[in-house]
């Protein structure tokens, strides 16, 4: 529990500057930004400014956060666009630190504003920016449905899974031991012209 002295509580209501700190994890590589103007040091490890584009304001409250947040990252160097098409960014954690500093530019208080995992992203090639969705850890508890099955939402998790796109062939009845009924075709679930002969029934 943080331990708001007097002069904390003074600071706190002196109008303190606010800045928010963020780390992830792609591919082994930490990344480490802020939306502040200048270089922060933030227990103990440094972040850096000039890519942060836009962040959502995140209001710290007791109950826990179940929603989105959008992130849009300045890339001109395609740094952060190349580790995301790298792949493995799904489900990558992903912390946001809300740091107060006062006047003297002394950081008074740091909390921790949000905790998810890397969830969705989209690239703006034109404009030079990658958008992260971070869904907080706790959405699990509300989620409605998991991967569907089809193409679509199976590449999003597996881009290179063509496996949906065959399943409608599943539905087709095999007929083991005997022949199929008239006019289903190929007969014991074989297509037509195939090379193997139609099953039959043992004696």
């Amino acid at each position: 529990m943080i331990a708001y002295t007097n002069q904390l509580l003074a600071d706190l209501k002196d109008k303190p500057r606010i800045f928010y700190v963020l780390k992830f994890v792609i591919n082994a590589t930490t990344y480490r930004f802020t939306n502040a103007d200048t270089v922060k040091v933030v227990g103990g490890e440094t972040y850096i400014p000039g890519f942060l584009d836009e962040m959502e304001e995140i209001e710290i409250t007791s109950e826990p956060r179940t929603n989105d947040n959008g992130i849009v990252f300045s890339d001109p160097d395609r740094a952060i666009t190349t580790a995301f098409l790298s792949g493995k960014w799904m489900n990558k954690t992903c912390s946001i630190i809300k740091v107060f500093e006062n006047k003297n530019g002394v950081q008074i208080l740091s909390k921790n504003a949000f905790e998810g995992l890397i969830s969705d992203y989209s690239i703006d090639y034109e404009g030079s920016t990658v958008e992260a969705t971070v869904s907080s850890i706790w959405a699990d508890f509300e989620k409605q449905s998991g991967i569907k099955t089809n193409p679509k939402s199976q590449q999003r998790f597996y881009p290179n899974d063509t496996a949906f796109e065959h399943s409608a062939k599943a539905t087709n009845k095999v007929y083991w031991g005997k022949d199929a009924p008239a006019g289903t075709g190929g007969g014991a679930g074989i297509p037509a012209g195939s090379k193997f002969p139609t099953p039959r029934a043992l004696n």
